[in-house]
């Protein structure tokens, strides 16, 4: 089995230690973070709305993920660079494809959701309900687990020349291929069009869907009415701006030598940084979950001082 050098951090050896502990802060604000919020809307029924399932769904993709790539990260950084079996590559880049896909159905859902509560408020109900968008979630899971099987078909049957040392700190379907022996039209050919619908199509959908919800918001006559609509959405939409802005990127900076480190750093921004902002940006000025957390706690100081008598 052949085994892949992680070059991961290497460049920053000297600053390892102070990398080690802010990543390491960054990763476990960010699980307690999103575990929160899941909990919390698995707990409290008044968030039990379409809108707060996608963002626990959204959620548990970037606890997934960022599960997936941390500490492994963590590991990498303390020894320099580090080292995993193609199985093990195989298994972190699906993993990572396979999350990411599901996100940007998600966000492309999410954009649909909003526009019906502004746009038709009075049909929002009975076109967007739980029902729907957990058929809908379970699709989107059951499309991304048949796009991580065909992939690994093709992956499992690479071969490599030589040792293969990867640039980067995490494994990554790019910087794999220039290391393969074997040809590779028919995986370029599929990476290219899984790459045109699941990140540039939703790209297109969100902002079709946001460009008719900020026109109709424009439409309202009183100030009053145009803030409070653009509250409703302002979090989904700057949460859809970081990850597009931060995604889409990686599909478009080139690998060559030159900008390599450009894309590095943006990966790291996307994979470790944006799941640590996405919940401040959906729980800072939303009473809704305030409400939540402050019912919570009270419960349990409650069960709490039950214990203690």
């Amino acid at each position: 089995m052949v085994e892949i050098v992680i070059v991961g951090f290497e460049s920053l050896t000297a600053y390892r230690i102070p990398l080690f502990i802010f990543l390491l802060l960054i990763y476990t604000f960010t699980t307690f973070e999103n575990l929160l919020i899941i909990f919390l809307v698995n707990k409290s029924p008044h968030l039990h709305s379409p809108m707060y399932f996608l963002i626990s769904n959204l959620l548990f993709c970037e606890f997934v993920y960022t599960t997936n790539l941390v500490p492994l990260m963590l590991r990498d950084i303390l020894l320099g660079r580090g080292v995993i079996s193609y199985l093990g590559c195989i298994i972190q880049i699906n993993i990572l494809g396979g999350v990411s896909d599901v996100e940007s159905f998600l966000f492309v859902l999410m954009s649909f959701d909003r526009y019906l509560a502004i746009c038709q408020p009075l049909r929002y109900s009975a076109l967007m309900h739980n029902r729907l968008c957990l058929y809908l979630v379970i699709a989107f899971w059951s499309i991304s687990f048949v796009i991580v099987v065909v992939v690994s078909y093709f992956l499992i049957n690479l071969e490599f020349c030589g040792p293969v040392e990867v640039d980067h700190f995490h494994c990554d379907f790019t910087t794999l291929m220039p290391f393969v022996c074997s040809d590779i039209t028919s995986l370029k050919l599929l990476a290219l069009v899984i790459s045109i619908i699941l990140s540039s199509a939703p790209f297109l959908a969100a902002i079709v869907t946001y460009t008719f919800i900020i026109i109709a918001i424009l439409r309202i006559k009183s100030s009053t009415g145009r803030r409070k609509a653009f509250s409703t959405c302002s979090s989904h939409l700057l949460v859809s701006a970081i990850y597009f802005a931060t995604i889409l990127p990686l599909y478009v900076v080139p690998r060559s030598n030159h900008y390599f480190q450009v894309y590095k750093g943006m990966a790291f921004v996307y994979f470790a940084v944006t799941p640590l902002i996405n919940p401040i940006i959906y729980t800072l000025r939303n009473k809704d979950f305030h409400k939540a957390l402050q019912s919570a706690m009270s419960e349990m100081k409650l069960h709490v001082f039950d214990k203690i008598q």
